[in-house]
């Protein structure tokens, strides 16, 4: 049995075919996302064209289609967060503002005056971070900058859905719900009375169904199923155990994603996201992630270029080189950096720093070697959270994301700061991965949620 999982995301759009019996892929396409940003009236905005991503999306599933038409089922997952605005027959009306938007950070008055975001989550009393679809909506509102006829919202992964599914109204699960932001985990649904009275109407909150309802099917009659949220997608997609394991997710941003069955106290520096079939994860995001290094390549970049007059073709390759090379001064009185330069979930103004510098480990690989640590750094910090939440003993540390898959040195840190051997994911795509065990779970070709990981890995031969 094969289901088809899409992951479309902020930078590009992956489709595959995943076979059940054989527990691998079939087939996949990685396509550069198509929809370039939309010409900026301000610096901060982020914003894509979402016809255009239907257009992408449409393309690649015909192309898996042609491969292999005898398709059970269509799961989605991508770009949290962010937000689409809708008409009445559910077709978007203006741009999606991506989760990367950051007009919700803006002030709403002086220099001492609370974020958009900052204020609406003392409104609702929920944290809702800039990016976050009702906060990027309060600011709109603020500002009257909701388009006329809009009649409600969703994420670009359910409006993709919708689109597949020739549907007019968008459904969405617990998962990319609480992405938006202001839902109850004890409800499971968004929590509409402090969201009126920090001024937004309900009305326009996309309906919340169970994780795996089917929605409606493609013209060929394949059953289309709600959209995951990426991070529970690549979770699902990626950790056979979920109790027992890890996972360590460095690429554009980073994450260290933990499952417990439960979350009595909120905790202080994680994320407490809804997971499809019951418990949650608990999920710590340093925002700079694999951009630390892109900066640190930046810099040298930079240096080569103003002492050759040429811009080098190839900056990680020497960065590779560098890390390979004896560090003087390394060990706990060794050079430091802290990564936090786009600040964190609960402190956006914190920066990031370089410390413990001597005469002798100021160098080129010094610096490649404590960037790298401090991304694992900030990464392990998180995990005191889910074992004070009674977390029980995590034995395996599984990795995605291709800063791991392309630095074995990164992978050792890893390895070291957690005490477990790194075990990257079968499947780079995981994302899509678990976007098609979902369509699998939909459609009771996998009996439960909690089954799905004995798909990830054929048995050995």
């Amino acid at each position: 049995m094969i289901t088809a999982g899409l992951d479309i995301g902020t930078t590009s759009i992956s489709g595959l075919l995943y076979d059940l019996e054989k527990r691998t892929i079939l087939y996949s396409i990685t396509e550069a996302q198509a929809s370039l940003p939309f010409s900026l009236n301000q610096e901060w905005e982020r914003l894509q064209d979402p016809e255009l991503i239907v257009k992408q999306v449409e393309h690649i599933l015909e192309r898996l289609l042609a491969h292999q038409p005898e398709v059970t089922g269509i799961g989605l997952t991508g770009q949290m967060h962010g937000i689409v605005y809708l008409d009445t027959s559910g077709r978007a009306i203006g741009p999606l503002h991506t989760w990367q938007d950051g007009r919700a950070g803006q002030l709403t008055g002086g220099m001492d005056s609370p974020t958009y975001a900052q204020q609406f989550s003392n409104l609702t009393g929920y944290t809702v971070a800039p990016g976050y679809g009702l906060a990027t909506h309060y600011y709109n509102v603020s500002g009257q900058l909701v388009p006329e006829g809009a009649v409600g919202f969703c994420t670009i992964a359910d409006y993709i859905a919708m689109r597949l599914a020739n549907g007019d109204i968008p459904l969405i699960d617990a998962t990319q719900a609480a992405g938006i932001g202001g839902f109850s985990l004890g409800t499971g649904d968004f929590d509409r009375t402090p969201i009126s009275m920090a001024g937004i109407d309900c009305s326009l909150l996309p309906k919340v169904v169970p994780s795996g309802t089917a929605i409606g099917s493609t013209a060929q009659g394949i059953p289309v199923y709600t959209s995951l949220g990426d991070n529970q997608a690549s979770f699902l997609g990626s950790v056979p155990q979920p109790g027992e394991s890890l996972l360590l997710n460095i690429g554009t941003g980073s994450q260290l994603s933990a499952w417990v069955p439960d979350c009595a106290n909120a905790p202080s520096t994680m994320e407490v996201r809804p997971f499809p079939g019951g418990g949650v994860l608990m999920v710590g995001a340093a925002l700079s992630g694999g951009k630390s290094y892109a900066l640190l390549e930046g810099f040298f970049r930079q240096l080569i270029t103003a002492y050759t007059g040429e811009a080098p073709t190839d900056v990680y390759s020497l960065m590779s080189r560098l890390l390979s090379e004896e560090v003087p001064g390394s060990g706990i009185t060794g050079l430091m950096v802290n990564t936090q330069f786009l600040g964190t979930r609960t402190d956006p103004e914190k920066r990031g720093s370089v410390e413990g510098i001597t005469l002798e480990n100021f160098t080129p690989g010094g610096l490649a070697h404590a960037f790298l640590q401090g991304m694992v750094d900030e990464l392990h910090s998180f995990l005191a959270e889910p074992e004070q939440q009674g977390a029980g003993t995590f034995s395996r540390l599984i990795g995605s994301g291709n800063a791991l898959r392309s630095n074995p040195v990164l992978c050792a840190k890893a390895e070291a700061a957690f005490g477990l051997p790194l075990e990257l994911g079968e499947h780079a795509e995981e994302a899509a991965v678990g976007a098609a065990l979902c369509a699998a779970v939909g459609s009771g070709e996998i009996a439960s949620f909690r089954e799905a990981g004995a798909y990830l890995r054929a048995e050995p031969s």
